[in-house]
């Protein structure tokens, strides 16, 4: 009867055992897993750093390297704040007296409007209107369709690899309406103009000054 006690004693012990061992062996792999969970979480984050780096680099050839408070986006939708009845006919990106602007010109019923606003610091600039000539023949801009700006600027530097862009132009081809963008760039002593459909950022031409 002891003997058949013992032997069950140690049976159960070692199923006990048995178990215990089975129930630890996941948490043991555990830490590889979270460590090559980290690894491949480090290298993502590395690549990502090195992208923005290399698109920081590029961007900074162009207007001197400075960087801008106000977009594009921003600009117009001031404007339309300010002139919520106005249409736009151009938008323009350019240097006026050492100090890099936003120039928008538009018109309503009865005026036409010039009104500007610094890219570096906000601070509108310009704001003037006139009452509009009888042969005023501008074409209305549709802002809405033209692509992101640093899209057709990216569009328009492949177009002049070896120049710097200086300023950049938008607005509507008195025939066909079409939004167009300019890029003016800068190649030693030559000026380059790139022509681009705004809306689909199609090569049209290109004009060396």
């Amino acid at each position: 009867m002891l003997t058949k006690l013992k032997l069950g004693l140690v049976s159960g012990s070692a199923l006990i055992l048995l178990a215990a061992c089975s129930t630890e062996t996941p948490n043991e792999e555990a830490p590889a897993s979270t460590s090559e969970s980290e690894a491949t979480s480090s290298m993502e984050s590395s690549s990502m750093m090195e992208s923005e780096s290399s698109s920081s680099v590029a961007s900074s050839e162009n207007f001197e390297g400075k960087s801008f408070s106000v977009t594009y986006e921003q600009a117009v939708a001031d404007f339309q704040k300010a002139y919520p009845d106005a249409a736009i006919s151009s938008v323009d990106f350019d240097k006026d007296f050492g100090e890099y602007t936003f120039e928008i010109n538009g018109f309503d019923d009865t005026q036409e409007i010039e009104w500007e606003v610094n890219a570096e610091t906000g601070e509108e600039t310009k704001n003037n209107t006139e009452k509009k000539d009888s042969d005023f023949d501008d074409q209305e801009l549709m802002t809405d369709d033209v692509m992101a700006i640093d899209e057709l600027i990216a569009k328009a530097e492949e177009e002049a690899p070896n120049a710097t862009m200086v300023s950049w132009n938008i607005e509507a081809d008195d025939d066909t309406k079409i939004p167009l963008f300019t890029g003016e760039f800068e190649e030693g002593n030559n000026e380059v103009d790139v022509h681009l459909n705004a809306e689909t950022g199609e090569f049209l031409s290109v004009e060396n000054d």
